[in-house]
């Protein structure tokens, strides 16, 4: 037990977080998938995506500030930072929960529209979710940060656990339904925030902490808070948008398709993770980025072709039977992958020549897009609009970083295309 606490570990606990955090949103996801029905399961996913809107918002002011910062500070001023932060975070959740529990009791018909759950405090228990889910999320980022990962991986192997057992008894119950879903999912991240609050080293004066943190954060979270908005409008907008015009329905279908593809997703990032670092040296080499790119093609074309031939099982068995006739959506995400399969060497590329102005541009001209287009798109082709929307916006990033490549007289360019 004594080795696996050893500095050389860490990266290993790092993984074995990440792993949970991603393992157990995967099992929840098709749990509560299969519990709750298409129509219901569209409800959670469109509060999710609520969910990472915020998550956005508070890490360009928190933990990406954090992660940069930290390791440059004496004890005291670390210890500071810690305890202004997470102040920052709880008084964010408390503001955000008394807002909604407001609006619920102006509005109450239209939350239940939307959330799916009826009576004057529907959106307490979604909103105590994501703000404390948002609090968690500093946590582990923290600890990670800090050098403690496992401490991370116990507060995720916590949560997730108890999430997966208290659906377990509302389903033997049979007492499943939105407002208990979400009430488990807020009421088993407490036990593992405790653990983590009480892990860390606070300091007694928040006053004090808020105030060094303010410092610290100043003129940085409006260029961050701006890059995470950006990137959130070009990883979630047309899923929010089939929510939002198509019905909550075709959303819960989407997401689920989106959670079986997460082995795909979980590849790519590995393949980008370990190649980024070994690029840079080798941006020159068209032989280089023509073996990366038939070895991305290798490992992710059999994933796609099975996931193809056995869509409408494989979503009828993740989801019901409810979700059988959405196997198409399993097809459109087939194509939107194989742009993305064949234009992550080129991502890397531009990453591995730190083309940072680049890589920025084309996310701009990609939501731009899909702002100015969604709604014709999804008025009229439903559904296959949002195919049509992500597949575009994976053509629009790739098609400007070979352009930026080409411009640069990168031999890559010519060796990709």
């Amino acid at each position: 037990m004594k080795h696996l606490f050893r500095p050389e570990y860490e990266k290993y606990w790092v993984l074995s977080d990440q792993a949970a955090v991603s393992g157990g949103a995967f099992i929840t996801n098709l749990a509560l998938a299969k519990l709750l029905g298409i129509f219901a399961y569209g409800s959670f996913s469109a509060v999710w995506l609520a969910q990472m809107f915020f998550l956005s918002i508070t890490m360009s002011f928190s933990s990406q500030i954090y992660q940069v910062v930290f390791p440059k500070l004496n004890d005291q001023e670390k210890m500071m930072l810690t305890t202004g932060m997470l102040a920052q975070q709880v008084f964010t959740g408390i503001m955000l929960i008394l807002l909604v529990s407001l609006l619920n009791m102006g509005f109450p018909a239209l939350f239940a529209t939307h959330l799916g759950i009826q009576g004057n405090f529907a959106g307490f228990w979604p909103i105590l979710a994501i703000v404390l889910f948002l609090i968690q999320d500093f946590l582990r980022r923290t600890f990670c940060t800090r050098g403690e990962a496992r401490i991370a991986f116990l507060i995720d192997m916590l949560d997730n656990g108890l999430q997966v057992i208290l659906l377990l008894v509302t389903w033997v119950l049979h007492i499943v339904s939105l407002r208990n879903a979400w009430a488990i999912v807020a009421i088993a991240y407490i036990p593992g925030l405790i653990i983590g609050i009480y892990k860390l080293q606070l300091s007694p004066s928040i006053a004090s902490s808020l105030k060094f943190t303010f410092s610290l954060q100043r003129n940085k979270t409006g260029w961050l808070l701006g890059s995470s908005l950006l990137q959130w409008g070009a990883g979630y907008f047309f899923v929010f948008a089939a929510g939002w015009w198509i019905g909550v329905t075709a959303l819960g279908a989407l997401r689920l398709a989106q959670y079986l593809f997460g082995c795909i997703n979980l590849l790519l990032q590995a393949i980008e993770n370990y190649t980024l670092p070994h690029a840079s040296s080798k941006v020159q080499a068209r032989d280089y980025w023509l073996r990366l790119t038939t070895k991305c093609a290798l490992i992710i074309a059999p994933l796609l072709i099975l996931l193809t031939v056995l869509a409408r099982p494989i979503i009828s068995l993740a989801g019901g039977s409810d979700f059988a006739p959405f196997a198409y959506v399993i097809y459109g995400l087939t194509i939107t992958y194989i742009i993305i399969t064949l234009g992550y060497p080129v991502r890397i590329a531009i990453r591995s020549l730190q083309m940072n102005r680049e890589y920025f541009t084309a996310y701009v001209l990609s939501v731009g897009v899909s702002l100015t287009t969604a709604p014709w798109l999804l008025q009229h082709w439903q559904l296959f609009g949002v195919f049509t929307g992500l597949l575009m916006a994976q053509l629009i990033n790739t098609g400007y970083w070979l352009f930026a490549l080409y411009r640069k007289k990168m031999f890559i360019w010519k060796s990709i295309t």
